[in-house]
């Protein structure tokens, strides 16, 4: 079984992943990204937030670019690292998450994407799973707003929410 750092250092770059994509898929990401370069597009508060996180958090993802909870969340996670020097992304494919992290993390499935949050020690602090939590608390009532891109502050609050708390 790989460590985490293991797993991390062969973990696949943002833009490698997405050139991996059909031409829609890779379209869906570039319409995210548009959408996270829009002013407005993250509160003042949230990008002091981001600003503020102390230490150093890697980011390892599950992920496929058919999926599209993926193509919202993961480039999610792209922002973020391009937004704080001390933020890495790695990104596996899910074959590979369920052969090195379904039996370690007590899984049944591997539902992606999967983000596990590690710190300075590649330690798992915490985990994001395939949508931020008020898309959750919505349930299919909102699925079309998130599918639009309406929720990626969600995402990034969630993530914040998970380094705030790890402990230093």
């Amino acid at each position: 079984m790989s460590s985490y750092l293991q797993l991390f250092n062969h973990g696949e770059a943002f833009e490698s992943f997405v050139s991996r994509g059909l031409p829609a898929e890779i379209a869906a990401v570039r319409v995210i990204q548009q959408k996270l370069a829009a002013p407005e597009a993250i509160t003042p508060a949230t990008q002091q937030r981001i600003r503020a996180v102390e230490g150093r958090f890697h980011l390892l993802a599950a992920s496929e670019m058919w999926c599209p909870d993926c193509q919202i969340n993961v480039t999610v996670l792209d922002f973020l690292q391009r937004m704080h020097p001390n933020i890495g992304l790695a990104i596996m494919s899910k074959g590979r998450a369920e052969n090195e992290l379904k039996e370690r993390l007590g899984l049944e499935r591997i539902s992606i994407p999967l983000v596990l949050v590690l710190d300075e020690q590649f330690q798992v602090t915490g985990r994001f799973i395939e949508r931020p939590r008020d898309v959750l608390a919505g349930g299919d009532a909102v699925k079309p707003e998130y599918r639009a891109g309406h929720y990626l502050e969600s995402t990034i609050r969630d993530l914040l929410d998970l380094f705030e708390t790890a402990k230093p």
